[in-house]
């Protein structure tokens, strides 16, 4: 085991035989006797549980483990160790967050069994965590290329409303043709050529300061937050890139793709959609001026 445990008491006697038995179980054992120390301790160590004893000095068990539970995303479970027995004290260590409530003086034994479970109940929580950012990861993501989707825009525009994200330049792009790839050479090189695309802009574009997103069918959004010509550079490379992509079917004969990219420079605050609608006529003039070309707006 290599759990950390923060243990939280004032006397001297207790803290020695916590000390002591929770090391005979292989747990690292942090020791602070205050509740002002115990929180320092607690931002500082990350453990996966806390034995809080409820009367010491300065701050109660009570008030610290209240002031724990306030924070957002506080998950590590809270064990009272306290000579406080009446029924009224374990009531209100549960009632202000904790996950248990052990009254002194404790059994080893069933000291031993309460820190497991609470240790198995972190465990699960970690977990199931790490499954929900996983999941919410894959709700923003698009299944095929790896980029965000439209649902991901939907909460990019709602920040660009509110004012938490700002956009320079808005670039729009559309596969030329691309009914007819999936007409001669099927859905599944059609998948492939949407893949290959997205490979593209992904390399060209900055993940630090740009959002790509698969906007629908063939067409890609970008959104530049920085400003300046870099966003017309980084479309000709892309333009360039994919051009240059060609694919060999095993029955058809060699095919290259290109693609027509509009691009819309902001020059002032402006709903998203609209910007995004002008880079989108942007993207019909590269279109109707012959493809495989870069349009202004």
């Amino acid at each position: 085991m290599n759990e950390r445990l923060v243990v939280v008491d004032d006397e001297p006697h207790n803290m020695d035989i916590l000390r002591i038995f929770l090391k005979s179980l292989h747990y690292t054992v942090y020791e602070a006797v205050c509740g002002s120390e115990a929180l320092e301790m607690i931002d500082q160590v990350a453990p996966d549980l806390i034995l809080l004893d409820v009367m010491m000095p300065d701050i109660s068990g009570f008030e610290v483990c209240r002031q724990l539970n306030e924070r957002p995303d506080f998950d590590i479970p809270i064990i009272f160790l306290s000579a406080k027995v009446q029924k009224e004290d374990v009531l209100r260590g549960l009632h202000v967050g904790a996950h248990d409530y052990l009254t002194k003086p404790f059994d080893l034994d069933l000291l031993e069994k309460k820190v497991a479970l609470a240790l198995q109940y972190r465990k699960k929580l970690v977990s199931l965590r790490k499954d929900n950012i996983r999941l919410e990861s894959m709700a923003f993501k698009d299944g095929l290329t790896g980029l965000f989707n439209r649902f991901y825009l939907s909460n990019v525009m709602r920040k660009h409303e509110e004012g938490l994200i700002r956009f320079q330049t808005v670039m729009m792009l559309d596969i030329d043709r691309f009914k007819e790839i999936n007409d001669v050479y099927g859905h599944l090189y059609g998948d492939t050529v949407l893949e290959s695309v997205a490979r593209i802009i992904s390399a060209a574009t900055d993940p630090r300061t740009d959002i790509v997103i698969r906007y629908g069918g063939d067409e890609f959004l970008v959104l530049f937050s920085e400003s300046g010509e870099r966003s017309g550079t980084v479309a000709e490379s892309i333009r360039t890139a994919i051009s240059a992509l060609s694919f060999e079917p095993e029955v058809k004969s060699m095919f290259s793709i290109t693609v027509s990219i509009g691009l819309f420079q902001v020059t002032k605050e402006q709903p998203l959609e609209i910007l995004l609608s002008r880079a989108d006529y942007a993207l019909f003039k590269a279109k109707h001026s012959g493809r495989n070309q870069i349009s202004n707006e």
